[in-house]
């Protein structure tokens, strides 16, 4: 098990190259809502904000006014840039219906106990306007190391059993002894499209993502480069989009 805590440990990125990885993503979120955005969209929400870094990056890469919201912060504060950020969960938002034209929802739904996903995409449904759009990334839980823990296979298996697996996880983030509350739950495009359907949200775009080399720890991109090829069958995550079931003839894509 020691030889699976070093494997962990070569992917953990560098400070630089988790700088590259939140700035691609960011490029990649803000690509695809400035698509799928109606053409007089003012508003953005960014759900599971963190510290807001990416809620900056959202705001300048789209010209929308976004505030972001996570369950860690514990009272109202602004980012960098001035924008809110707001204490809550993504199943009891602190907003008004149609409130906002563009929802970020990027590496959140797998954090979401699965009973709760189809209230929290309900909410996502109830503050978005009827022509707006969800835009998000979802790690593959089948990839072969599994991005939360940093070990092989670690999404392949029951909850309980990863309970027990995450004591060799390389990473700094821990978790409550005996419990994987906050971590994360394997979650599919399957269980998207069930809880986004449940919430009267549509997939209505989904497309394979594999993040570019500068944001892969050094060691391991010769190993990136050789698994490219199937990397494009079973990518590292997926990007999406989720739409109102009745959205008014907004820019669209087939699932």
């Amino acid at each position: 098990m020691r030889t699976l805590r070093t494997v962990g440990t070569a992917l953990l990125q560098s400070e630089d190259e988790w700088s590259s990885r939140n700035r691609f993503l960011a490029r990649s979120i803000c690509d695809l809502a400035n698509v799928v955005r109606s053409a007089d969209a003012t508003s953005g929400l960014d759900v599971g904000c963190q510290e807001g870094a990416l809620t900056d990056r959202y705001a300048e890469g789209t010209g929308l006014d976004f505030c972001g919201i996570d369950p860690i912060i514990t009272e109202p504060r602004t980012t960098a840039a001035g924008r809110r950020l707001l204490p809550g969960v993504a199943d009891d938002l602190p907003f008004p219906d149609d409130a906002f034209d563009v929802i970020v929802f990027a590496n959140v739904f797998e954090h979401i106990r699965p009973e709760r996903r189809a209230a929290s995409l309900r909410e996502l449904a109830r503050v978005l306007r009827p022509d707006g759009a969800v835009v998000g990334q979802l790690p593959n839980p089948w990839f072969p190391i599994e991005s939360h823990s940093r070990l092989p296979f670690m999404g392949w298996l029951p909850e309980r059993a990863q309970v027990r697996y995450w004591r060799f996880s390389p990473t700094p983030w821990g978790r409550a002894p005996g419990s994987k509350e906050g971590i994360f739950y394997s979650a599919t495009t399957r269980h998207l499209r069930t809880a986004a359907g449940a919430a009267g949200l549509t997939l209505d775009h989904l497309e394979r993502y594999n993040y570019p080399a500068a944001a892969i720890p050094e060691r391991l991109r010769p190993i990136a480069r050789l698994a490219a090829g199937p990397m494009r069958v079973v990518p590292w995550a997926w990007l999406f989009v989720l739409r109102p079931v009745s959205s008014p003839g907004a820019p669209r894509w087939g699932a």
